[in-house]
């Protein structure tokens, strides 16, 4: 069963850039998408270009816990909601049950 988490980031101006993924996490989401366990849908921004959404879709829960186990999310996670917090970027991450 497909598991699937959505990020969903709110700028205050477009002056702010988003956050930028290290390029070890893009590596991680590389090489899940390879191993054929994870479909990044990409990011996109309304028409504002205030708000950004990114959903990932992953082949079933072990593979969404082997993702978030791995130190490569936790250092993305917590840096970018530092980044977030100090440039006025809010987020909201929706799990499934």
């Amino acid at each position: 069963m497909a598991v699937t988490i959505t990020l969903t980031q709110e700028r205050p101006n477009t002056s702010i850039p988003f956050y930028n993924a290290s390029n070890e996490f893009k590596a991680l989401k590389q090489e899940m998408v390879d191993a054929g366990t994870l479909i990044d849908s990409g990011g996109s921004n309304d028409k504002t270009d205030l708000v950004r959404t990114w959903s990932l879709i992953f082949f079933d829960w072990e593979s969404r816990i082997a993702f978030e186990n791995d130190n490569r999310t936790q250092s993305y996670v917590d840096a970018r909601a530092t980044y977030n917090l100090t440039n006025g970027i809010i987020e909201e991450v929706e799990f499934p049950d």
